[in-house]
């Protein structure tokens, strides 16, 4: 009888073991969220990817992720300013004569995102928007004319350092990349120059896994930013 109460005992304790591992499991959570909080951004980004990826996750530009396929499932697009949508779907429609275009888009926190392939858009190493690929451009900006909202355009690089002596490092490209496509925007459009902006990012906003050539290749982008129309004010001055 002293044998079988000591069994029971004990089954009664094994709740113990998980209750164990669970502290354990959140003693290492806000360890390591206490060592992001004291990180630069740049550590911080590479953390928070490094958790997305490892739960299921897509990085996003190093602010958090989404699920493959999530960015256009109907109860995101639900949520979406309708005036981005719509802005979206004409642009698919003017890109549509051209496959393989190198464009793709999708709507976020920004705004409407018009991402353009480096590999697609630009030689490598180099600035100049590829002569092919003009016809795209000129349909996306024959979009963009029409409208009142602001647009920001970003350069962004892979985290192989340029060596072709044109540019200091991926900052310079990153930001001639996108002034260039700026400065072509501008002298094919009647777009007021006081509603565009540009930012080079380097490789230091990334999509796509930098140890990997097909991650690369998706870190090497050009993004035009189409802001939310109650984003305006708070583009310029």
């Amino acid at each position: 009888m002293e044998e079988e109460h000591e069994g029971g005992g004990h089954a009664d304790e094994r709740w113990l073991v998980s209750y164990a591992d669970f502290i354990t499991l959140l003693f290492a959570l806000f360890v390591m969220l206490f060592a992001l909080s004291n990180s630069s951004k740049a550590k911080q980004i590479v953390g928070m990817n490094s958790v997305a990826k490892a739960v299921g996750l897509r990085p996003n530009y190093g602010f958090g992720g989404t699920r493959p396929g999530l960015a256009e499932s109907p109860a995101l697009k639900a949520v979406a300013p309708p005036q981005l949508t719509a802005i979206k779907s004409s642009v698919e429609d003017a890109v549509s004569k051209y496959p393989n275009s190198g464009l793709t888009m999708n709507i976020d926190a920004r705004g409407l995102v018009i991402s353009l392939s480096a590999a697609k858009f630009f030689a490598s190493g180099e600035d100049e928007i590829t002569p092919s690929q003009l016809p795209v451009m000129d349909a996306v900006i024959k979009t963009m004319v029409p409208l009142p909202n602001h647009f920001e355009i970003d350069g962004f690089t892979d985290s192989v350092p340029i060596t072709n002596g044109r540019f200091r490092d991926n900052w310079d490209l990153s930001a001639a990349r996108a002034s260039s496509v700026l400065r072509y925007t501008l002298s094919h459009s009647s777009i007021s120059p006081d509603r565009m902006a540009i930012a080079g990012y380097g490789p230091y906003h990334f999509v796509g896994d930098n140890s990997r050539e097909d991650g690369r290749a998706l870190n090497r982008r050009v993004e035009i930013i189409v802001k939310p129309l109650d984003q305006n004010a708070e583009a310029m001055p």
